[in-house]
C-alpha cells in the first residue's frame, strides 16, 4: 500500500511539473515565433540564430512535456523514456546557456556599450525606434550619450542639428565667419568656439524650455554643462539590466532545479511502469 501511494505521488508530481515546462515551452515558443515574424529582432544574423535556438529549445521542452503527461498518465515506460531523453536535451541547453551567459558576461557589457554608441551616432533621429529607446534610457535613467554627453559630438543627429542652427563651423556663418560658402578658416581670439547639441532627454530638468535649450548648446571642448546628466547610459543601462535580470534568473534557476526532479522522477516511473495487461511473470 505504501509503494503504490509513493508510485501515485511521484505521478502527481511529474505531471505538475510537466504542466509547467508544458506552458513554458508554449510561451517560448509563441514568442520566439512571434519575434521572427515581425522582424525587428532578426536584423542582425545574431539576432535570428538566437531567437532559433530559442525557439528550439522550447519545442524540445514542449514535446519532453506532452510526451511526459502521455507517459505518466498511461504508465508507458517508452513514453517515460522518450520524455526523460528530451527533458535532459533541453536541460543540457539550459545549463549550457548559463555557463555561456556567465563566461561572456563582459563582453555582452561591452557589446551593449558598442551598440549604444552606435545608437547614439548612427541611428537617434533616423529610426524611430531607436530614437524613442535612447530618450527613454537618457530621461529614465538621468544620463547622457553612450560613456559621456561627447558623444553627441559626433553624431549624425547632432552635426544635422549644428547644421540647423548655422553652427557647422568655427562660427555662427560656418567654416569662417563668411558663412558657408567662405573657405577661410578663422583662427583669430575673436572667434566663437564652435558647439554641440544633445537631446533635451539629456537635461536635468527638460520641463524649464528656456534652462534646457540653453545647456543642450554646449560648447566642443566641454563634455557637458550643468544642467545636463553628467553619467553615461551605457555603465547605467548594464546596471538597470543587471537588476532586472535578478527574478529572471532566479525563475530560471528553480526551472533548472525542476528540470533535475522532473528527470529523476521520469527515470524512477519509467522503471517502475506497469506491465502490460495479461502479463504473467
Amino acid at each position: 500500500m505504501g509503494m503504490s501511494k509513493c508510485y501515485s505521488l511521484m505521478k502527481c508530481l511529474l505531471i505538475l511539473f510537466n504542466v509547467i515546462f508544458l506552458c513554458v515551452g508554449v510561451g517560448t515558443c509563441a514568442f520566439a515565433g512571434w519575434a521572427l515574424w515581425d522582424g525587428r529582432a532578426t536584423e542582425t544574423g545574431s539576432g535570428k540564430a538566437g531567437l532559433g535556438a530559442l525557439a528550439i529549445w522550447g519545442l524540445t521542452l514542449t514535446l519532453g512535456a506532452i510526451t511526459a503527461l502521455a507517459g505518466a498518465v498511461r504508465g508507458s515506460a517508452s513514453l517515460l523514456a522518450a520524455a526523460f531523453a528530451l527533458l535532459a536535451l533541453s536541460a543540457v541547453a539550459e545549463g549550457a546557456a548559463a555557463w555561456w551567459g556567465a563566461a561572456h558576461l563582459p563582453a555582452l557589457r561591452r557589446a551593449l556599450a558598442d551598440r549604444l554608441a552606435h545608437t547614439v551616432r548612427h541611428d537617434y533621429g533616423r529610426l524611430p525606434a531607436s530614437t524613442h529607446l535612447v530618450d527613454a534610457l537618457q530621461a529614465g535613467l538621468e544620463c547622457c550619450g553612450s560613456s559621456s554627453a561627447r558623444d553627441w559630438q559626433h553624431s549624425a543627429w547632432g552635426a544635422a542639428e549644428a547644421l540647423a542652427a548655422g553652427e557647422g563651423g568655427a562660427g555662427e556663418g560656418g567654416p569662417g565667419e563668411g558663412g558657408p560658402g567662405d573657405d577661410t578658416l578663422d583662427l583669430s581670439v575673436a572667434a566663437e568656439p564652435t558647439y554641440y547639441y544633445v537631446p533635451e532627454s539629456c537635461c536635468v530638468s527638460p520641463e524649464d524650455a528656456a534652462a534646457c535649450g540653453s545647456a543642450r548648446r554646449v560648447a566642443a571642448a566641454s563634455g557637458g554643462a550643468a544642467r545636463l546628466h553628467a553619467a553615461g547610459c551605457a555603465g547605467r543601462a548594464a546596471a538597470a539590466l543587471a537588476r532586472a535580470a535578478r527574478a529572471p534568473l532566479a525563475a530560471a534557476a528553480a526551472l533548472l532545479a525542476a528540470h533535475a526532479l522532473a528527470l529523476l522522477l521520469a527515470l524512477a516511473l519509467c522503471l517502475r511502469a506497469h506491465p502490460p495487461p495479461g502479463y504473467k511473470a
